[in-house]
């Protein structure tokens, strides 16, 4: 019986591993024809055609667009500018390719004065209109009025005495709905050059820096004359004008820029 069983088991695993053998063999010669087939070359010339012409029409909406954009710019646009520059002082700092923009004046104190604010925040703000502090219910839901947080846009004011080298920081919030400015915080440096040193370091120490109370909380007299001095300054109603309409102008023209760089990549 057990020679028997062999036997016939033998003969059972000869036959399947005979039958694998096939079947592998046939699935060898199939995976060989496979991957010796070479596909034909309209299929490369059908690919590469297909994605000279998506290349194409990307190239030729950036054209019609920069087209556009570029027919609404004229060169005199700056010219809108000029009565506020002229009236307090200020100077447009030239920054291309940059989101921040700058202003600065001399007074006549022996003070430079330089303002700063990222025209891509402010172009984005959403412009609405301010609502009525006597339209505001007593039991409102406050979530309701949380969006006009958004209103605000940061600006920062860096006053310096030309005399010592000193200098004053102010970040200021910028409501785009009413122009006014709130002051955050007031950073006293001993050398203007602690502010203007833009490395990573410099900057870290800047971070740490005590930057001060919260300005609500300082004597009400001082909150005022500081509010005083930099309306003085030229930090008013007018500048939170100008902020809004030269970040328009400014953004514009660097949308016009990365228009032309996609377009010749």
């Amino acid at each position: 019986m057990f020679l028997s069983t062999f036997g016939r088991t033998l003969s059972r695993t000869t036959f399947a591993n005979v039958t694998r053998t096939a079947a592998f063999k046939q699935s060898v010669n199939r995976f060989a024809l496979a991957t010796t087939f070479t596909p034909p070359a309209r299929t490369f010339f059908a690919t590469q055609f297909k994605a000279n012409q998506q290349r194409q029409s990307v190239s030729e909406i950036l054209r019609s667009e920069l087209k556009i954009e570029s027919d609404l710019t004229t060169a005199d646009q700056t010219a809108i500018f000029k009565p506020y520059l002229d009236k307090y002082g200020f100077a447009i700092v030239e920054t291309p390719g940059k989101n921040e923009a700058q202003i600065v004046k001399q007074t006549e104190s022996g003070e430079t004065v330089r303002v700063y604010f990222d025209v891509a925040q402010v172009a984005n703000l959403p412009f609405d209109n301010p609502v009525p502090e006597e339209n505001i219910p007593e039991e409102s839901n406050p979530e309701e009025f949380d969006s006009l947080d958004d209103n605000f846009a940061n600006v920062n004011v860096i006053i310096s005495n030309n005399s010592d080298g000193s200098a004053v920081s102010f970040d200021l919030l910028m409501n785009l709905q009413d122009h006014s400015f709130y002051v955050d915080s007031v950073t006293p440096f001993k050398s203007i050059d602690e502010v203007l040193n833009e490395s990573a370091e410099a900057q870290y120490k800047n971070d740490l820096q005590y930057h001060g109370p919260p300005f609500s909380n300082l004597d009400e007299g001082l909150q005022e004359n500081l509010e005083l001095y930099l309306e003085s300054r030229g930090i008013n109603e007018e500048l939170s004008g100008f902020i809004s309409s030269y970040s328009e102008f400014k953004e514009n023209n660097e949308y016009i820029s990365w228009l032309d760089n996609m377009k010749g990549f």
